[in-house]
């Protein structure tokens, strides 16, 4: 039996303790012995932070090809190096991730990346959560196809020698570099064996207007008609949607990712419409996107820009509360990623950060999560706990100095690789 004894914390505005077993809360506010132990330092404990979208090992692309619009960015900074991406650059770019989402409050990512096995070997090896997809692009090639098919078939099998902490979904990267053939499929695979279709949708003008010429229908219509909008659908950036996308979305129970930071950087013209998804029944999710085009994975930041962008946008301060945009980011999409939502509560999961309300952005103390929103950043994290394990202990993460130096060297090989032909 693992066990942990956090004392010392505040909850629900009093001074508390936790005691987690096998990777449960078993009880609060009492006095038990336990394998570990956590000084809470009169923290204020509450749920981790779920990073609805993102790509991982793009730490390696932080801040080399900024400044650029979305397919340029896409066609040249980032698809040439990707095509002979090592195993090594994608895992201690995985592990960078990592460590970089824990510093910030987040236990939970749903990735989409190259390869599944080195992804869940970092998840694994850190102790975090993901739902991990090795993403296929086959721009409607029928050999590529084929051989994306097989490979998603085999993952699928191979995904369960890992434990519960990684889950595998499918992931087609988006309408206009994955063909028909393969979305049909991505659908039915995904119906049959109740795995999540992760996708890019619905990003750009562009996109929309290719698909309106191509198929006579909006990219969300489209997918539709394949059978791929269902409850088990997460949908990265959707802001380019007609009403009736909205319904579709609404209807299905979809999870609607969005990003922000990266929608606002890569300039996308356009904006998430939160009030109408959230009226439509859509699960209203917060992401960070890759680092090559947010730059960071803090979804601290996130919530404020996602809650500031929404204002003004729409000439209404009162558009995207500030508990409206932490849900996004802590309770909306945890059922449909198999985990607890915002309650911290005895049975859930032992999934919690603890919260420095010492530091100055948190003072003075009208209001936690105004604060929390409008005023912190990831630095305020003091400790995060992960299936009844501290992986962050007041701010320290073991073996961080080592994946800074890794993922520095692999970044230059990468980049010296296509960049100069070594």
């Amino acid at each position: 039996m693992n066990t942990l004894y956090v004392d010392n914390i505040i909850l629900n505005g009093e001074k508390s303790s936790l005691y987690c077993e096998n990777g449960t809360i078993a009880a609060i506010g009492e006095i038990h012995e336990a394998d570990e132990t956590l000084d809470g330092r009169g923290c204020v404990v509450m749920p981790p932070m779920l990073n609805s979208h993102t790509h991982a090992a793009m730490t390696l692309f932080r801040g080399n090809g900024d400044d650029l619009p979305l397919m340029e960015w896409l066609q040249t900074r980032v698809w040439p190096y990707e095509q002979d991406i090592t195993k090594d650059e994608i895992y201690w770019g995985t592990r960078l991730a990592i460590i970089e989402m824990l510093r910030s409050g987040c236990t939970f990512f749903n990735d989409m990346y190259w390869d599944f096995h080195v992804c869940a070997r970092a998840v694994e090896e850190t102790g975090i959560r993901s739902l991990i997809s090795a993403v296929f692009i086959d721009f409607g090639d029928k050999d590529q196809a084929r051989r994306q098919r097989d490979l998603n078939e085999r993952l699928y099998k191979e995904a369960s020698q890992y434990s519960d902490r990684v889950q595998f979904a499918v992931a087609p990267h988006a309408i206009y570099t994955v063909g028909e053939e393969m979305l049909r499929w991505a659908a039915d695979f995904t119906r049959e064996n109740n795995l999540k279709f992760h996708i890019h949708l619905s990003e750009t003008e562009q996109e929309v207007k290719d698909c309106m010429a191509e198929h006579g229908c909006s990219p969300v219509e489209y997918l539709d008609r394949l059978g791929a909008v269902s409850e088990r659908l997460v949908a990265a950036h959707t802001v380019w949607l007609s009403d009736r996308d909205i319904a579709l979305l609404g209807e299905h129970k979809a999870v609607c990712a969005h990003n922000p930071v990266s929608n606002m950087k890569l300039a996308v013209g356009g904006v998430y419409p939160y009030k109408k998804l959230q009226e439509a029944g859509a699960i209203t999710a917060l992401a960070t996107d890759g680092a090559g085009s947010n730059n960071n994975l803090d979804l601290f930041e996130e919530m404020k820009i996602a809650a500031l962008l929404q204002k003004f946008h729409t000439n209404d301060p009162t558009a995207l509360s500030a508990p409206e945009v932490l849900a996004m980011a802590n309770d909306n999409p945890a059922k449909f990623f198999g985990l607890s939502g915002a309650e911290i509560k005895v049975g859930r999961e032992a999934d919690f950060i603890l919260v420095d309300t010492s530091h100055v952005e948190m003072n003075p103390s009208h209001d936690f999560i105004s604060h929390l929103v409008y005023a912190a950043n990831g630095t305020v994290v003091d400790s995060v706990v992960v299936d009844g394990k501290i992986l962050m202990k007041h701010r320290y993460i073991e073996g961080e100095e080592e994946v800074i130096a890794h993922t520095n060297e692999m970044a230059v090989q990468m980049f010296d690789r296509v960049d100069n032909g070594k």
